[in-house]
């Protein structure tokens, strides 16, 4: 039980250290230096940093995965270039999907 709080605490702590360094480098205008400095301030980078983190440190990988997935959704349009015109859509479908599995899925009660 301790090591999965000293899991917890490493992967909230590096994701935590890793986004106060970004949003100080973004303050002190570093970021604008960058090519493509400016999209590491974006809630889709920040859920991709998140998942990358808890992948590489948490025994169990799923809360890592979804971190990532939610990540690579919100920059469809940086990862896939060919969807820019459907970007918009991606997470909606995506959720319609993911409730639709979950409801078919769902086990009934009597």
């Amino acid at each position: 039980m301790s090591t999965v709080k000293s899991n917890d605490k490493l992967s909230y702590g590096i994701t935590i250290l890793i986004f106060g360094v970004l949003f100080l480098l973004d303050k002190t205008g570093f970021l604008d230096k960058i090519p493509y400095g400016g999209n590491f301030i974006s809630v889709g980078a920040f859920f991709l940093i998140a998942g990358i983190v808890f992948l590489a440190t948490q025994p169990k990988k799923i809360l890592g995965w979804i971190f990532l997935g939610v990540g690579v959704l919100l920059n469809a349009d940086l990862f896939f270039g060919w969807m820019s015109d459907y970007s918009n859509l991606i997470v909606p479908i995506g959720l319609i999907i993911a409730g639709i599995a979950m409801v078919l899925t769902s086990k009934k009660k009597d």
